[in-house]
């Protein structure tokens, strides 16, 4: 099998294992791994535009108002509008999904400790630098870099300013 093809196929395999790992995860929470990945963002970046959460999104990649519908029917979302124009819709979490939100990471982080034990002492460095040359130029590699921004700003990190919103 050519290389590049094998890789591309592993990557994918892994995406899928993830993902059914998360969907595992959140379905005793009563969500979707789609579902708990926009509640963690939103938590991360509130208040934030249907628009903005869409641009932080891999699994609902685009416009994602399906998937919020279903977040404010829940109870873990909701809709305002913005204080410096009504016009715009603002979504933040209820305090109901913020307690969601932090079984979520506690989900995502056993998750994440299952994957280190599997890695061991490996060095992700050349895989990590592979993938972004990989992703260079490409929307995901952009939404990766605001979501890693997002992580390192801290929580709500909107509320004072965050560089990675946009407008609309």
């Amino acid at each position: 099998m050519d290389p590049l093809l094998e890789f591309a196929l592993s990557v994918k395999a892994m995406h899928r294992e993830l993902e059914r790992l998360m969907n595992e995860a959140t379905r005793p929470l009563g969500l979707t791994a789609a579902q708990a990945e926009a509640v963690v963002v939103i938590g991360q970046a509130e208040p934030l535009s249907l628009k903005e959460l869409g641009e932080l999104l891999i699994a609902e990649a685009g416009h994602p108002s399906r998937l919020v519908d279903r977040l404010v029917d829940a109870g873990l979302v909701e809709r305002h509008a913005a204080g410096d124009d009504r016009r715009r819709i603002e979504l933040s979490l209820t305090p109901r999904g913020r307690v969601l939100q932090e079984r979520i990471l506690a989900a995502h982080e056993g998750i994440l400790e299952h994957g280190r034990g599997r890695v061991g002492d490996r060095d992700l460095g050349p895989a990590l630098e592979l993938l972004r040359h990989l992703l260079a130029g490409s929307p995901y590699a952009e939404l990766i870099n605001r979501r890693r921004e997002l992580l390192e700003a801290g929580p709500r990190a909107a509320e004072t300013g965050n560089a990675t919103r946009s407008t609309g």
